[in-house]
């Protein structure tokens, strides 16, 4: 049979176009099947929970903590009775200049809270309010009083989102960048909201209605 030039041409188009197509749908299958990671967006259907929106309690054995950003402090109660067991403004102070005053206490127990003004975390001794150390990235946080949200996992990295430069970031414990989860964040960081859900953490943005999940 004999096999015109034109026609061998079609063939081998039709051959690569086949080859393509297969490649899309299975890479479009691997990654619908797959966990969001910190590199994975989950958008559609955006819905906030009602936890993601309350404060956050933070409770380890009969000590409740809790920031005063009035006061610019650290406080710890007394789960039962309510009453003040220590107070702390950090290393030398906490500056809070705006409206973010962000604490975590990580899954291994340690207590951290954002010292925003001078774009760092400080750890703190859960039993006194000691002053134990402090965090903050290789790079300096941009913009100002950053981060407004974060949280301490355990292995030591952090998930943090900052206001002004508009991202999310994962980090090392040694202060290096591992990943931006975003650099879209809406413009306002009252969208912004970060939580726990077992070993998982959830940034939503309320402005942009995407959401996040970190493990």
């Amino acid at each position: 049979m004999k096999i015109f030039r034109r026609d061998l041409l079609f063939f081998i188009l039709g051959i690569l176009s086949l080859g393509l197509f297969g490649w899309f749908v299975g890479r479009k299958w691997k990654k619908d099947s797959n966990v969001a990671t910190a590199d994975d967006e989950i958008s559609e259907p955006f819905e906030l929970p009602e936890h993601a929106s309350k404060t956050p309690v933070y409770r380890l054995d009969r000590l409740v903590f809790r920031v005063d950003r009035d006061r610019k402090t650290v406080c710890a109660h007394d789960a039962e009775t309510d009453e003040l067991v220590w107070e702390s403004h950090g290393e030398d102070r906490l500056i809070v200049p705006g409206a973010a005053f962000p604490m975590d206490l990580s899954p291994t127990g340690e207590l951290w809270v954002g010292n925003v003004g001078r774009k760092r975390l400080e750890q703190l001794d859960p039993k006194t309010g000691r002053y134990i150390a402090s965090w903050e990235p290789k790079e300096p946080f941009g913009g100002c009083c950053n981060p407004v949200r974060f949280a301490a996992l355990a292995d030591g990295r952090f998930v943090t989102m900052e206001k002004g430069v508009r991202r999310a970031c994962l980090y090392l414990p040694s202060g290096e960048l591992e990943s931006v989860v975003t650099d879209t964040l809406s413009d306002s960081e009252y969208n912004y909201y970060l939580c726990r859900d077992g070993e998982k953490v959830h940034l939503y943005d309320a402005g942009a209605r995407k959401h996040w999940e970190i493990r």
